[in-house]
């Protein structure tokens, strides 16, 4: 499994002094490589890197991004797997090293330069124009939104997934709103009762929630499997907003990149979010009121991320747009 490559390019880091402006520098924490493997991971990274024009260092405590063996990850539970990621990407290789197979370094080698090449091509690159990296994926010191407008815009909300967070919102302040099915497919469901204010969501949909940070379908929603785990919907609810970023933030007025945000008196989200970023939005917020321009340069944030957290918040009242003043 690999991330989208939204989620991955938000990790991407600003070029280290003394790089050129085009470098960009990944922490990478192994996970369930035997030693031999581990052995030879700095010099494949190594490699790898200067294919994509990458900088990576190897990482057994912390990192931006998680690269587990296939094997080791098909072993652990998803609840277990997701919490040990705490929304960082995720990119899985195959055991190196079989017989018959091509020494451990090149198999590595060549399976991490295609899936992060997947993810990211670095500009310059054949692929660059048609798939740039964009410069909302971190915090951009020059960002000027009368130059980089492009970047505020909102993308396209497709008919399922505008009814699917409006039946979210709905369901927020009524109760009585029926139960709302929706998922990825086979096996990947997910259904929230707001009555009862618990959700039961498949084991694989958690993964796409949560990990691949996908906004699920009410057209591929069945009733999730019988050992799906339950979970309260205020925190489905903040994964999935999480997910709608892009997406036109909730009742946000024409001149939302300017429009102070007033935070709600009970403003916490270390219940739905442990990464400091949030943390120090949150902070932000509740010190506010403040403007998400303003938000961003406080927190150095990308426009990415900053979306993302305030579409949680605003669905789930933490934050609120202050009104215009009467004429």
């Amino acid at each position: 499994m690999t991330m989208p490559a939204a989620s991955l390019r938000r990790f991407i880091r600003p070029a280290a002094p003394g790089r050129g402006a085009d470098h960009r520098a990944f922490v990478v924490q192994h996970l369930g490589f035997a030693a031999p493997e581990l052995d030879t991971l700095p010099a494949v990274l190594d490699e790898v890197g200067r294919e994509l024009g990458v900088s990576f260092t190897l990482d057994s405590i912390s990192g931006d991004v998680v690269l587990a063996e296939q094997g080791f990850v098909a072993r652990v539970a998803p609840q277990v797997l997701n919490a040990f990621l705490d929304e960082r990407p995720l990119v899985t290789v195959s055991q190196a090293g079989e017989a018959g197979r091509r020494p451990p370094g090149r198999q590595l080698q060549a399976e991490l330069v295609r899936k992060l090449g997947e993810l990211w091509r670095p500009s310059g690159s054949p692929d660059a124009e048609s798939d740039p990296v964009p410069a909302a994926a971190a915090f951009d010191p020059q960002f000027d939104s009368a130059h980089n407008a492009d970047q505020l815009d909102e993308a396209d909300l497709d008919a399922d997934r505008a009814e699917l967070l409006n039946r979210l919102r709905r369901g927020m302040v009524d109760p009585g709103e029926p139960v709302l099915l929706a998922g990825y497919g086979d096996r990947a469901a997910l259904a929230i009762d707001f009555a009862s204010g618990v959700a039961q969501v498949d084991d694989r949909a958690e993964q796409r929630l949560r990990a691949s940070r996908d906004m699920p379908l009410l057209a591929l929603g069945q009733p999730p499997l019988p050992d799906a785990a339950s979970r309260e919907v205020d925190l489905v609810v903040w994964d999935i907003a999480l997910c709608a970023g892009d997406f036109r933030l909730l009742n946000a007025p024409a001149n939302w990149w300017h429009t102070p945000l007033h935070a709600a008196r009970t403003l916490s989200v270390s219940r739905y979010t442990r990464r400091p970023h949030h943390l120090d939005l949150a902070r932000a917020l509740a010190a506010g009121p403040v403007a998400p321009a303003d938000l961003r340069r406080q927190c150095r944030v990308g426009v990415t991320d900053l979306r993302g957290f305030l579409q949680a918040c605003l669905f789930l009242g933490l934050a609120y747009w202050q009104r215009p003043l009467p004429a």
